[in-house]
């Protein structure tokens, strides 16, 4: 059955097979070309990125506790009057009032709507409406209140400021133009998805995506939905993880350079950074971790490329991140020849 793959995608394995030695579309070695580049983007003041907060409360004995960890993520924005940080607030807190924050801060932030319960999609979808109708350039940044329903024995406080750091680090709001979109790490495994789901992006690209409202549906409705449980999917809950890197034109970059986390909890809060095209590991280095997804899911080319189908009916073009990570995978090459 993979053979029906095999035609349509001969001239991208061409091209992939020079991407995997290192050398660009004209045959020239790019090592070192995107980094070059996002030193130049530093170097130009970019500001005004759009920060879409969504932000659980449970119960207001919760409130005091949350505040902290609002403050903590708030407090990375690095220019609070050059961003505007828009916030929905799911469960008790109904106005911005409770969250004591800083002159800088509050004048930057605004509550877009109170939601007696929901979930991340309720966000997402704003910050994708807003990306409908602005400049294709315009960063975009989504952030959430990761531990404000439990902690997870400290893990999920880690992992909050992981990524968190990330989304709002110099190297992701000067990304350069390679990428669309750049987060502590990205990972192709068991779906491509930012472990912990905070990041930054380009407008351009995110208004390609699906609406997140109809997102959730379409991945519990895929060929792949029988083949495990939702967090190796994709579906249900975990679509709103999966949902920024759905796109055949996502071109990500991510930032963290531990080889030994590739997903799941993040091993420290804190990591060095460097910003690369991702994935940026060997496609033998994203293992999976858990014993409840299947140690190949996610390393099928197959697959992939019937979800993009199905979703957007259509192929990636020859620059997609999968055409070099697939090809290194040698069970795939075996498969496709």
């Amino acid at each position: 059955t993979l053979n029906r793959f095999f035609i349509p995608c001969m001239a991208r394995w061409c091209h992939a097979a020079l991407l995997a030695l290192g050398f660009g579309a004209l045959g020239e070695r790019d090592d070192g070309a995107l980094l070059q580049i996002g030193e130049k983007h530093k170097s130009q003041a970019r500001s005004g990125a759009v920060i879409f907060y969504n932000l659980f409360i449970r119960s207001e004995k919760d409130i005091p506790r949350v505040r902290e960890i609002v403050h903590e993520q708030l407090n990375l924005v690095m220019d609070p009057l050059d961003q505007e940080i828009r916030i929905n607030s799911i469960g008790a807190l109904k106005n911005l009032s409770g969250l004591k924050l800083s002159k800088d801060l509050e004048k930057s932030t605004k509550l877009l709507a109170h939601y007696d319960e929901g979930f991340e999609d309720l966000t997402l979808h704003d910050l994708w409406s807003f990306c409908k109708g602005t400049d294709p350039q315009q960063f975009v940044v989504y952030l959430h209140s990761k531990g404000s329903f439990h902690s997870w024995k400290g893990r999920n406080g880690r992992q909050r400021y992981y990524v968190t750091s990330g989304a709002l680090s110099q190297e992701c709001m000067h990304m350069p133009k390679q990428c669309n979109v750049c987060s502590s790490r990205m990972t192709p495994v068991p779906h491509p998805h930012t472990p912990g789901n905070m990041w930054a992006a380009r407008c351009g690209y995110i208004a390609k995506l699906i609406d997140p409202k109809d997102f959730r549906k379409l991945m519990n409705s895929t060929a792949l939905a029988s083949h495990g449980p939702p967090w190796c999917i994709g579906r249900e809950r975990f679509s709103n993880e999966h949902w920024v890197n759905s796109h055949p034109d996502c071109a990500p970059c991510d930032l963290d350079t531990n080889q030994s986390y590739v997903v799941g909890p993040a091993p420290s809060s804190t990591f060095d950074k460097k910003l690369e095209k991702a994935p940026r590991f060997a496609m033998s280095q994203y293992t999976m971790r858990s014993k409840k997804c299947d140690s190949e899911t996610g390393r099928s080319l197959a697959e992939r490329l019937s979800e993009y189908r199905y979703l957007y009916s259509r192929d990636p073009d020859e620059d997609w991140w999968g055409w070099r990570h697939f090809l290194q995978n040698s069970s795939n090459s075996a498969k496709l020849t």
